[in-house]
């Protein structure tokens, strides 16, 4: 049985073959008050017309911030084979207010068995040699269509929405050796404590805090009762960083051995609130605690000191909404080197 649409929320509809026509002839009907602009290809896969929905709102808001040539995959399992095409354009004022700067949008429905035409028509209709980053919402199924890999820069999702991290990794890792791609992962789970360790490191630029890295005795986290892998993603960097080997898991604690064979112990504690809550290192020479205020907006960080010095700080927290992350994620480029030693060092934990 086929799904219902509403196609008000994915612009106007079009033969697959007549796509590159008729976006042409949206921006001669313009009349040239609107110019167009793209700097990437974005594609976004999502399960369910729903969702379909909700990421054209998502991409609407990162059009705002980042101009790209959005396409949006949709899959439908259980349906009647058929693959439906829309064209879409999001338009914003210029900064100078002379011209609205429009990205293009095309959405695709892929319905039934038609999964396996994804890779090729999204390859079709990327804007041409610009970038691709494709943000994988959801979770990925066994098998994965490593033809998608073939021309994807930059791999975005979400591992704090997964069931079972441990399996999905396993799963993503396979398909990228067998494929042998390159492409750059980028975890907003990850992206989502930026702010978080960039306020933790700031605090050992002063040399006098060290001692508390160099003597850590216990690291304890709060987390919001669904962000337990974005905590355990903070430890596996703390293991990273400091090259710490693990012992063993106690529940929610887990027992380290630091270079000099002395054990650092973390606990991780769920509580209300906002990704992680809570940060506090201890060790003879101090302690470091990091505390998200009420707001959420700023990390006020206390620096005690076993001689009574004091210190404190307040640092911004950052916004954890999605087109936030995306948009941290594609400006900042590079390998994200440290984030896969952090997942390396994790693994054994999920």
């Amino acid at each position: 049985m086929p799904v219902t649409i509403d196609p008000t929320a994915l612009g106007m509809p079009v033969e697959l073959g007549q796509i590159s026509r008729e976006l042409k002839k949206l921006w001669e009907q313009d009349g040239g008050v609107s110019t167009r602009a793209s700097l990437i290809n974005l594609a976004v896969y999502c399960e369910g017309v729903e969702s379909m929905r909700a990421n054209t709102e998502l991409i609407m808001e990162f059009t705002h911030e980042h101009a790209c040539r959005a396409i949006l995959i949709g899959y439908e399992p259980g349906s009647e084979n058929q693959i439906h095409a829309w064209i879409n354009a999001h338009c914003h004022l210029s900064r100078a207010g002379a011209k609205q700067v429009c990205c293009e949008q095309i959405s695709f429905l892929f319905e039934g068995d038609t999964k396996k035409r994804i890779a090729n028509i999204l390859f079709s209709n990327l804007d041409s040699d610009l970038p691709l980053y494709l943000l994988w919402r959801g979770e990925f199924h066994d098998p994965v269509d490593e033809q998608l890999w073939a021309w994807v820069d930059r791999l975005i999702f979400d591992s704090q929405s997964w069931r079972d991290p441990k399996s999905q990794f396993a799963l993503l890792k396979d398909s990228l050796v067998r494929s042998k791609s390159r492409l750059t992962l980028c975890d907003l789970n990850w992206t989502r404590s930026l702010h978080l360790r960039q306020a933790l490191a700031q605090m050992f630029d002063h040399a006098e805090n060290l001692s508390v890295l160099d003597n850590l005795k216990t690291v304890a986290i709060a987390h919001a009762p669904n962000f337990r892998s974005t905590a355990l993603l903070l430890v596996g960097w703390f293991a990273a960083q400091l090259k710490l080997v693990f012992v063993k898991n106690e529940g929610s604690a887990f027992v380290y051995l630091n270079p000099h064979g002395n054990e650092v112990l973390f606990s991780l504690t769920a509580e209300e609130g906002r990704s992680i809550s809570r940060c506090e290192l201890t060790s003879d020479t101090g302690s470091i605690r990091l505390q998200r205020d009420g707001a959420g907006d700023f990390f006020r960080v206390e620096v005690r000191l076993t001689d009574n010095r004091v210190y404190n700080h307040l640092l911004p927290a950052g916004i954890n909404a999605t087109a936030t992350l995306i948009l941290e994620e594609i400006g900042g480029g590079g390998q994200h080197k440290v984030y896969l030693n952090a997942l390396a060092a994790s693994e054994v934990l999920l």
